[in-house]
Order: C-alpha cells, then structure tokens, then sequence
C-alpha cells in the first residue's frame, strides 16, 4: 500500500512527502500541501513504511540513535528519505530525486552555448534563490568538458558532490575568494566558477578574464535588467568599461509551475554590441535600453522562454501568467499565434 501511494503521489508532481504516526499523509505539489490519504497513519503503516525503506542495520540505528537517512529505489522512482523515531515522534520524510535529464536548463539557444564556451570572458548566471542556479552551473560546465577538458576552480558556499564528480573541477571554498586574481591557487585554472548569489570585487573577476580566464558568476537577480541597473549603481564609469570588454553575456533563470520547469531569459553581447553598451553608459541612458530592438538578435526575452515551453505543453497558461514579467505582453504573444 505505501508503495502504491508513493508513486500516486508521484504521477500527481509530488515530489515531498511527510509521514507523521496518527497524522494524515501529506503531499507537496509546487508550493501546496495535500492530503494523500484520508485517514490517519497507523502504527502498522509506519511499520510497513519502515520495512520499505529501511534495511537491518538501518532499523537498529533507527532504534538505537532515533535517526536515520537514506536512498529508497522503487522501480519507478528513487527518493531521499529521514526517519525519526523519538518518544511520541514518528515521523517521516521522503523527497523525490528526479533524473538528471530533468533537472537540466533545455535550453536549446546556440548563442548561449557559443558564447558560454568561450576561452575568456565573463558570464553571469542570474536567478532569485532556489531557481536552480547551481544545477545550471554544473550543466554548463559538464557540458563544456565534454567536447573541451580544462582546470576548473569553484568557489562556493555548498560543498555539492556533484562539483566533485565533475573531471577537472576542484573546490576553492569560500575563504580563498578575496585572494588576488594573481594569487598562485589559480594558477593552471583556465576557468573559475564563482557560485556565491553575489560579487563582492567585480574588478578581481574583470582582471582575471582581461588575462585570458573564462569566469562563470552567479548573482541573486529577477531579470537581466537587474543586473545592468546593479552595474549603474555599484561600479564607477572605468569599471563598467572594462566589464563591458569582457561581459560574454547573461541567462536569468526561473522556474515555473508544480514541476519548477526551467525558463530562461538569455542576452549573449556580440563584440559590435559592446559599443553600444558603451553609448548607453556614457550618455546616461541606461533606462532607454530596449534589448528586443537593440539585441534582437541574441536577446530572449523570459515570455518568449515561456511561450516556447507551453507550445511544447512543458507549462501550462496559468503557471506562464504567474511567471511572466510582462502578463500583457505575453498575452498579446499567445493571441497572435492564436493560443
């Protein structure tokens, strides 16, 4: 029976659980929490649920120390389960752990990946918190070392395994990152990932790309024209100057309805746009940047990401009008192609 209610739940885009003795089921779908059982759970269904998930030597330490973690393979499903078992806490907790193929950006845009794959320069990956940032990182660099294998150093907060797994990459942790661009610890590192939400010495990172070093950065923004106000506002004119010169690009990610499928907004800068990048700061007219007109080119825009997703029935209309940044124009969108 709970094996059969855990695939139930996961064919309804459930992807947590929680289990709670003489409490009933719960299901998290996107952001809301459902009933997936109607009566309480049992002693002999938290029993059943045990003898599922846990192997022997798991049931002792369940029962000696309270606690235990682990991996649950189904054969539709693999889950992340805790266990605790303390006085008058039974509970559990299972996550589903999606397949890598799902949790990966499909972003199909050739400027984007030629422009990632370039031996120098600066690319900013942007996003508000929990928008799969991270993941985004990984895939970009995995997919690099895969036609083009180069020393790869990540600064971030998170020791996450898979920066560990990927070949070449090594973790510079978070102390070493007000070192000088020149400091030894990156030498031989022909690419250096800065995976933190935000930059706290833009010139550190502009020095180290102006020597010829590809800088992956990742900032904790909503749209790319967040991120160039952030450039008005924190840096002085000769700075943005020289960001300009190596600025590569920008893809602000989001992730949208119950099963967080990516969209993103992409803007990859040629070398004759960074003239008019240049134009822009020197005139002031930063509030005058249209980059469906000036970068039509090499510019999606997060509504036309959307719309590209509910062609291919990825979304649905609700969820696209709940991430859109502009509801009017993406409704304007659908109705010329007569959605």
């Amino acid at each position: 029976m709970i094996e059969k209610l855990l695939d139930q739940s996961a064919l309804k885009n459930g992807h947590q659980i929680s289990f709670i003795l003489n409490h009933r089921v719960l299901a998290k779908s996107g952001l809301d929490w459902t009933e997936v059982k109607g009566d309480v759970l049992t002693i002999d269904e938290w029993e059943d649920l045990k003898e599922l998930c846990l192997q022997g030597n798991e049931k002792v330490q369940l029962e000696t120390k309270g606690y235990i973690v682990g991996i649950l393979e189904t054969p539709k499903y693999k889950w992340k389960f805790s266990f605790t078992e303390k006085k008058d806490c039974f509970r559990a907790h299972l996550s589903l752990i999606k397949a890598k193929e799902e949790v990966q950006s499909h972003i199909e845009n050739p400027l984007f990946w030629e422009a990632i794959k370039k031996d120098h320069g600066i690319f900013i990956v942007g996003g508000e918190r929990r928008q799969g940032k991270t993941s985004l990182m990984q895939e970009i660099v995995s997919s690099e070392q895969k036609s083009k294998l180069r020393l790869v150093g990540v600064h971030s907060a998170v020791r996450s395994s898979d920066w560990d797994q990927l070949e070449s990459a090594v973790q510079l942790g978070t102390e070493t990152i007000d070192f000088d661009a020149t400091h030894p610890l990156y030498e031989g590192v022909e690419r250096v990932v800065v995976d933190l939400n935000s930059v706290k010495n833009w010139k550190k990172w502009i020095e180290m790309a102006e020597q010829g070093q590809s800088v992956l950065l990742s900032l904790s923004i909503n749209s790319v024209r967040t991120v160039f106000n952030k450039f008005v506002s924190d840096l002085d004119v000769n700075t943005n100057m020289r960001l300009f010169n190596v600025l590569n690009g920008v893809v602000v990610q989001k992730l949208v309805g119950s099963q967080y499928y990516p969209c993103s907004e992409i803007l990859v800068i040629k070398q004759n746009q960074k003239d008019l990048l240049r134009q822009h700061l020197t005139s002031n007219s930063y509030f005058k940047l249209n980059f469906m007109d000036e970068f039509k080119d090499s510019y999606q825009s997060l509504n036309q990401s959307l719309v590209q997703k509910l062609i291919r029935r990825k979304i649905d209309v609700q969820s696209a009008f709940e991430a859109a940044d502009d509801p009017d124009s993406l409704d304007q969108m659908l109705k010329k192609m007569g959605l």
